[in-house]
């Protein structure tokens, strides 16, 4: 386990049966907290990194709501170009019928 790893084993460490227990102990306590400053440093760069993106992340979901939004509204806006072209476009076959039947009856007299 990792905690083993702050004696070197298991039990009493030598250097407490030797006599110097209380400088070993300071000095990898010194290291211990050298090492977790240095890990807080690195959670503070990284929530840092995850903010922004968390702010980044909202604004391109908002950004594609919208172009989404403009999407459905280009759609529409061709769908209703079509219906107007298609109206248009029977409007003159019409026409060109009446024209055709009139043509039709002066060209028989």
């Amino acid at each position: 386990m990792w905690f083993q790893g702050i004696s070197g084993q298991a039990g009493r460490s030598r250097t407490a049966r030797g006599g110097h227990a209380a400088e070993g102990l300071a000095a990898r306590l010194a290291d211990a907290e050298r090492e977790a400053g240095s890990h807080e440093r690195d959670m503070s760069s990284f929530e840092r990194e995850r903010i922004d993106l968390e702010h980044r992340v909202t604004r391109m979901e908002a950004e594609l709501e919208a172009l989404r939004q403009r999407r459905l509204e280009a759609y529409a806006r061709w769908w209703n170009a079509r219906d107007d072209r298609d109206r248009a476009l029977h409007v003159c076959r019409r026409l060109r019928r009446r024209i055709d039947r009139s043509r039709g009856r002066d060209g028989g007299e």
